[in-house]
């Protein structure tokens, strides 16, 4: 009797022994299929191709190809005049990836649709335009109003300020000015480190928030000759 039981016990452990055994292989490979699930993951994101906007390579030339395009026209309301962007695209690679940069906008084409004469804002392409909005001889008060184009405001970064081979927002940036046709580009502001707004508020001034030197200003300019009329400092606050 006491034979049959232990040959019993010893069925019943040697079951037991497999059971585990099994259950631990099959624990192992599924870590293991984890493990490559997860490396394989982590292989096709660290390569795979990255892509950007509003930043041009300037530093490493010969390992960036370049791509330049036109973009869509752009109509400014009761003018002959519409604006055309010059798109700048680069691709370069990095030690496991490659970086594609895409619709940088470096220039514009001003182009007559009554004349077909056309101009561009820029003589070259080494600028990076953050920014552009046209100015009108009033606001809009409905969507059905008529208005006209009375110039326009540029925001361009000119240099690589932070040395970090690359034209960014991050970058210095530049406030100018032009006509609707492109001509009479002019400066207002360099060197401004952040800008916060530019909006023109009524029908004959445009409202500039930004910071330079580490302070804070509020600038108005006249619409449309984007004169100065006034400036002054934002008092500090206590962000404690």
């Amino acid at each position: 009797m006491d034979a049959v039981v232990e040959h019993s016990e010893s069925r019943f452990f040697k079951h037991v022994w497999r059971f585990n055994a099994l259950a631990i292989a099959g624990a192992a490979i599924v870590c293991i299929l984890l493990g490559l699930y997860a490396g394989v993951t982590i292989f096709k994101e660290e390569t795979r191709s990255r892509r950007v906007t509003n930043v041009v390579n300037v530093g490493e030339k010969d390992s960036v190809s370049e791509e330049f395009a036109l973009g869509s026209a752009t109509i400014i309301a009761g003018t002959p005049y519409v604006r055309v962007p010059l798109y700048r695209a680069q691709s370069y690679s990095a030690l496991y990836y490659s970086k594609r940069s895409e619709q940088n906008a470096v220039n514009f084409l001003f182009l007559n649709i009554s004349t077909n004469e056309s101009r561009w804002l820029f003589e070259r392409t080494g600028q990076l335009m953050i920014d552009s909005q046209v100015l009108y001889s009033k606001l809009r008060i409905s969507s059905d109003e008529s208005r006209t184009g009375v110039g326009v405001v540029h925001v361009v970064v000119e240099r690589d300020s932070n040395g970090d081979n690359r034209l960014t927002d991050k970058d210095a940036v530049s406030l100018a000015a032009s006509a609707v046709d492109g001509a009479n580009y002019r400066k207002l502001l360099e060197g401004i480190e952040r800008l916060y707004s530019v909006q023109q508020i009524a029908d004959d001034k445009v409202l500039v928030l930004y910071q330079k030197n580490q302070k804070t200003v509020s600038e108005l300019y006249s619409v449309p000759s984007m004169e100065r009329l006034s400036q002054a400092s934002i008092p500090k606050i206590d962000l404690n």
